[in-house]
C-alpha cells in the first residue's frame, strides 16, 4: 500500500474548514494509507520512509529532509519558496516567455513619481509573501502609497494595474501537467476579488488558452500543485500569481470537483515512476 503523510502548519487546526477528513477519505478511497501531521510537531524518525510527501505550508528543514532521500515531495522547497516571493516568482514567469504585469521592488522604485514614471497614475503595490489578498493595494497618490507600504512592511512588489480585470480575475488548479479545474472571481466592491476577501466565484469553462498559460506558469516555478491566478489583459490573459500552496476552498463552494482526488491520482502515479524497476 502506497504510504504518504499530509503535513501542516498548526495554525490550520485552528481554520473553519481545514479538509482533513477529506485528505484521509480520499486517500482510504485511492487504496493510500495517509498520516496527517503539523510541522511544529513532526518527528521524521517516528515514521517509516513515506512513500510521497504532500507539504502544506511553508517548512525548508522538513522538505529538504525528505527531498534529499529521494522521497517524493509535493510541492518542493525551491518550487514553493519559488512561488511565495512574489518578485523571484515574476522573474521565473519572465525567464519562461509567461505574460505577466511588469513588477519591481520597492527598493528599486521608491517614490511614487517614479512608480508612476513606470505604471502610470495608477499602480498595485502588494506584501511580497501575501495571500488571500490580503495587503494588495490600488495606489494612486503619494498618501494611498506610503500607507500601502507601511502596511506592507516598508517593503512590497510593484505591479503594473490591468484596468481590464479590476474586480475579476481566474482562479485555475493545476496538477502536473493539466489544468483540472478554474473559477471565475468576481467583486463589484474591490479590485481585488478573492474569495477569502468577500468576492463572489463561479465555475469557469476551461479554455485552451487560460488552461495553457496556467500550466506554463506552474512549471516555470517547478509547482505539482498550483493555483494560478490569471487576469483579463484586453483581448488576451496575463499571470497575475501563482500559489504554490494553493486552497480549494472556492472551488468546493461553487461545483462538486474533486481536486484532492485528482491529486491522489497524480501522486499515484508520480510514486508508481519514482519506484525501482
Amino acid at each position: 500500500m502506497t504510504k504518504g503523510i499530509i503535513l501542516f502548519p498548526k495554525s490550520t487546526q485552528s481554520a473553519k474548514s481545514n479538509a482533513f477528513g477529506w485528505w484521509l477519505s480520499e486517500a482510504y478511497a485511492a487504496g493510500m494509507f495517509v498520516k496527517i501531521d503539523f510541522f511544529e510537531d513532526f518527528n521524521p524518525e517516528s515514521f517509516d520512509k513515506p512513500d510521497f510527501v504532500v507539504m502544506r505550508g511553508y517548512n525548508r528543514d522538513i522538505s529538504l529532509t525528505f527531498e534529499s532521500t529521494g522521497t517524493p515531495v509535493i510541492n518542493t522547497w525551491t518550487a514553493m519558496a519559488s512561488s511565495r516571493d512574489k518578485l523571484l516568482a515574476y522573474e521565473c514567469l519572465i525567464r519562461a516567455g509567461i505574460p505577466t504585469p511588469e513588477s519591481i521592488s520597492s527598493t528599486q522604485c521608491t517614490t511614487f513619481n517614479d512608480a508612476t514614471s513606470l505604471f502610470g497614475p495608477k499602480f498595485v503595490v502588494k506584501q511580497t509573501d501575501g495571500s488571500q489578498g490580503v495587503n494588495v493595494f490600488l495606489v494612486d497618490s503619494e498618501d494611498t502609497f506610503r500607507e500601502a507600504l507601511a502596511k506592507c512592511g516598508g517593503t512590497a512588489l510593484l505591479q503594473r494595474y490591468v484596468a481590464t480585470s479590476h474586480g475579476r480575475d481566474i482562479r485555475v488548479w493545476t496538477i502536473g501537467e493539466k489544468a483540472v479545474a478554474a473559477v471565475l472571481r468576481q467583486s463589484d466592491t474591490k479590485f481585488v476579488s478573492n474569495y477569502s476577501q468577500g468576492g463572489k466565484a463561479s465555475l469557469f469553462p476551461m479554455n485552451a488558452d487560460v488552461a495553457s498559460t496556467a500550466v506554463k506558469a506552474a512549471r516555470a516555478l517547478g509547482l505539482d500543485f498550483a493555483g494560478v491566478d490569471i487576469l483579463f489583459d484586453g483581448n488576451g490573459y496575463t499571470v497575475c500569481e501563482v500559489n504554490g500552496n494553493a486552497g480549494f476552498r472556492t472551488l468546493s463552494a461553487v461545483s462538486d470537483i474533486n481536486i484532492i482526488k485528482h491529486l491522489y491520482e497524480y501522486i499515484h502515479e508520480r510514486t508508481l515512476r519514482s519506484r525501482p524497476a
